[in-house]
């Protein structure tokens, strides 16, 4: 008789310590089995909200005197005052614009300009500050590489509705607020002629129309050339055409998205080695405080199921050997006339580890249902006491809002005046994790209930196998 039969007689013979067994081993896999799918489901958790939030960083012309290709000039201005223009001969070109773009996770690369120019053809919007008479007929114009990947379109405070959006490759070409052409006569195909504030003229084609999704706040001081509706949208090569200087032929700033905020340091360094781009003449400002703020709680979270794991294995290692060790004595008999009838040991042991593999293979299916009903609960509590730990520290900033931020302010007053959806009120992060045990789960299961299972066993029946028959008979006698 092999020891694959012997085992399923003895099993099916003692059931009382079968029941037993099959109730030590259910317990141990649904704790197990539990653990193993809340570290899955916190992973994907922490990739959810990666890809959420994303990252940033800003690429900055430096304007400090370690940037050896600063400029100064001196410049006078009608009053007879004495200032000076400052601008850096090193500038983001399109071509380098795009070689970051083609980075592996970078997801936009938003470069532009911003300067006044003067659209005598068109009536703008009043705004609530008066101005000049010479600036009557100016507003601010943003220079882009992509305006699909401008802050105010992915952000969603502008939408274009009409046309088209500016590439990289176009030249002479805009995009303006459907409501400033309606109060224009204005569309798509229509020329608009533009000056800088030096004389320099061109022609622009409108080819796309934006619809201002969100309005300046009620009650804010703006200039008219800072109201969104006034706002116009052109390439960097007609920026370059118009104002003709060393100051304006490329792009002093790029902001760059990346899908994933864990690879920023990598993303960074390949920026870094970017054709044509100078590590003195520019600065990296990265933005990754509000993923790393919101991901701590389940970071935490992770290395606790993993030690509540390691943990509940080593337990039941613990538990099973000892429990298989006192049984073990109560086998002494039973091994010693095996062993005298000449069956090896190796099949003994084979006979005993089968034992527990054929409750466990039944209890280890049962978990399945029994972790899915624990696992939710488990993972609440520990998420729930990881965010009150955090809320009892002292820290200035609460960690688990998000605030989503206004743009920055730029030198022409930027869009800070912009009414943004979630500026004035504060977001949650959802902190539910739902878990849910998974095939992959319970085959992980197996893998590792056999492990503990061969371990126990084996050192259970150290005692006993270390001896030679005649030894085991002589301690029965």
């Amino acid at each position: 008789m092999n020891f694959l039969k012997r085992a399923m007689l003895y099993v099916t013979r003692k059931k009382g310590k079968s029941i037993v067994l099959f109730c030590i081993l259910l317990i141990m896999a649904t704790f197990v089995l539990s653990g193993l799918s809340i570290g899955k489901a916190t992973k994907q958790a922490q990739q959810n909200l990666r890809q959420s939030l994303g990252g940033s960083f800003h690429v900055w012309t430096d304007y400090t005197d370690n940037n050896p290709y600063l400029h100064k000039e001196s410049d006078e201005d009608e009053s007879g005052g004495t200032g000076y223009i400052m601008y850096s001969t090193e500038q983001l070109s399109s071509d380098m614009v795009k070689n970051i773009r083609d980075i592996a996770g970078v997801k936009y690369c938003d470069a532009f300009d911003e300067t006044l120019l003067d659209f005598e053809q068109l009536s703008f919007f009043k705004g609530t500050i008066p101005l000049e008479e010479e600036l009557g007929n100016s507003t601010t114009t943003v220079s882009l590489w992509r305006s699909e990947e401008h802050n105010l379109f992915t952000n969603g405070v502008v939408k274009l509705t009409e046309g088209r959006h500016i590439t990289e490759k176009d030249t002479g070409k805009a995009i303006i607020c459907k409501d400033l052409a309606d109060k224009n006569g204005l569309g798509i195909g229509d020329m608009l002629k533009t000056r800088s504030m030096d004389g320099r003229s061109m022609t622009l084609e409108i080819v796309g129309l934006f619809t201002a999704m969100e309005t300046e706040k009620i009650g804010k001081n703006i200039e008219g050339y800072n109201k969104i509706q006034n706002r116009v949208f052109i390439d960097i090569a007609s920026a370059i055409l118009i104002e003709n200087t060393p100051a304006v032929q490329g792009f002093s700033e790029v902001s760059i998205t990346i899908n994933d905020p864990e690879e920023m340091d990598e993303i960074i360094e390949k920026v870094k080695k970017t054709p044509g781009f100078k590590e003195d003449g520019f600065t990296i400002d990265t933005e990754n405080e509000t993923y790393e703020n919101t991901a701590s709680s389940l970071e935490s979270m992770d290395k606790l199921v993993i030690g509540l794991l390691i943990a509940a294995i080593l337990v039941s290692v613990v538990i099973l050997s000892l429990i298989l060790t006192l049984w073990g004595k109560s086998r002494v008999r039973e091994t010693g006339v095996f062993l005298s009838l000449g069956i090896k040991k190796t099949d003994i042991i084979g006979q005993y580890l089968t034992e527990v593999l054929l409750i466990a293979i039944v209890a280890f299916g049962i978990s399945f249902f029994t972790s899915n009903m624990v696992s939710n609960r488990i993972a609440d509590v520990l998420l729930q006491q990881d965010i009150q730990n955090k809320i009892e520290e002292p820290n200035d900033v609460q960690q688990d809002d998000i605030v989503i931020e206004s743009f920055e302010s730029t030198a022409l007053g930027g869009v800070d005046n912009i009414e943004l959806s979630g500026a004035e009120n504060t977001d949650y992060l959802e902190t539910d994790i739902e878990v849910s045990v998974s095939i992959e789960n319970l085959l992980q299961l197996y893998l590792v209930g056999f492990v503990i299972i061969i371990v126990s066993v084996m050192i259970s029946s150290i005692a006993v196998m270390r001896l030679k028959p005649r030894e085991i008979l002589s301690r029965m006698s």
